[in-house]
């Protein structure tokens, strides 16, 4: 088995070695295909090995993603961002697996690691198609938040990669762009398309034109069921955002027609409840987070603090508003114990201390 790792670039001259690195631990070749950088990237690239072809950019992500791939040679291809960052350990792992894979396996599936806690644990994670057989239906699709189709034999493995994007690059409205010259141009938005463009729209600050797509996308008759159900929760925002409690609510109970309630349904449920001062169903629903788990292997977008720390943090400041503080300082010490170190957990722990409630 051979891997071709794939990389678009645009001026990434201040991330591309901290990318590329390690990637001749498992890599057989490394093909970059560049879209117009003037930064000194392409020199880069060729420093660290990489076979670097130009790419005229036409605002479309999966065009550059399958010339590049086009180029590979592989029997498989893996794709990375220039801003991501493979641990040391899964370079490892993924030499092993060159070994080991059977090749009958078309996909194979890693975690996206987004951010970490003050542990160095994963915060913030979903599974990407992330080592792809190199043949032409295993190619990406759509323009903006490309995907490869999944199908075939697909298998998940825990070895994490780590999206590190610098500080300095985060928001900006270019995937929204994309998606207005789209529509500006007669596309017809899949169920997919119409929800990272809700997405865009919610994070530009255009609620209730997000509220209208997320809406769309949820009257439509497929799509995928974690995204529906993250789609319920993101139209609450929109309704909280714009000071409807009812609607807020009511999305979040629509969520429950897609799945069991998620960690990040019942939290908002809690916020949406605790902001209109009823902390009694705020407790309950935060209650309800701590024993939901988390569908890592669904491919959805999990926020694992929503199943541990968030929800305890809320209950601590729930059943202090109810006027019940040892039910208060029971939470907070589950709270503690999961971070304690972290900024609510230590201003409680001094607002507990006044009241008596030792530390130990």
């Amino acid at each position: 088995m051979t891997i071709s790792l794939c990389m678009i670039v645009k001026n990434e001259a201040d991330v591309l070695r901290r990318a590329l690195g390690n990637c001749g631990a498992f890599a057989d070749e490394i093909i970059v295909t560049d879209t117009g950088s003037n930064d000194g990237t392409e020199r880069i690239a060729s420093e660290l090995g990489a076979t670097v072809f130009d790419f005229q950019w036409i605002d479309d992500f999966s065009a550059a993603r399958n010339f590049c791939i086009s180029k590979a040679s592989g029997d498989y291809y893996m794709w990375l961002d220039a801003d991501d960052v493979v641990p040391e350990s899964t370079a490892s792992a993924i030499a092993r697996l060159k070994r080991t894979l059977d090749p009958s396996v078309d996909i194979v599936m890693l975690p996206y690691v987004l951010s970490r806690d003050e542990r160095g644990k994963p915060l913030f994670s979903y599974y990407r198609e992330r080592i792809v057989k190199n043949r032409p239906d295993f190619y990406f699709k759509g323009r903006v938040h490309e995907a490869v189709p999944l199908h075939g034999n697909i298998v998940r493995l825990p070895h994490e990669i780590e999206h590190a994007k610098p500080k300095t690059r985060m928001g900006g409205s270019r995937n929204l762009e994309i998606y207005k010259k789209m529509l500006a141009d007669g596309a017809k938005l899949e169920p997919r398309e119409r929800y990272y463009y809700a997405r865009e729209l919610f994070y530009n600050g255009y609620f209730s034109d997000a509220s209208d797509e997320f809406e769309r996308f949820l009257r439509c008759g497929n799509g995928y069921l974690p995204n529906k159900i993250d789609a319920c929760v993101m139209l609450s925002r929109c309704h909280r955002e714009r000071g409807d409690t009812v609607k807020a609510l009511s999305a979040l109970y629509g969520s429950f027609v897609y799945g069991l309630p998620t960690g990040e349904a019942c939290c908002e449920l809690g916020y949406v409840y605790f902001s209109s001062g009823d902390y009694k169903s705020a407790a309950y629903w935060f209650e309800r987070a701590t024993h939901s788990k988390p569908d890592k292997d669904s491919g959805a977008f999990v926020d694992t603090d929503c199943y541990g720390f968030l929800p305890y943090v809320w209950l601590t400041v729930c059943y202090d508003r109810l006027g019940q503080p040892r039910a208060a300082y029971y939470y907070h010490c589950r709270a503690r114990r999961i971070k304690p170190n972290h900024p609510s957990v230590t201003a409680n722990q001094k607002y507990f201390s006044s009241l008596g409630f030792s530390a130990e």
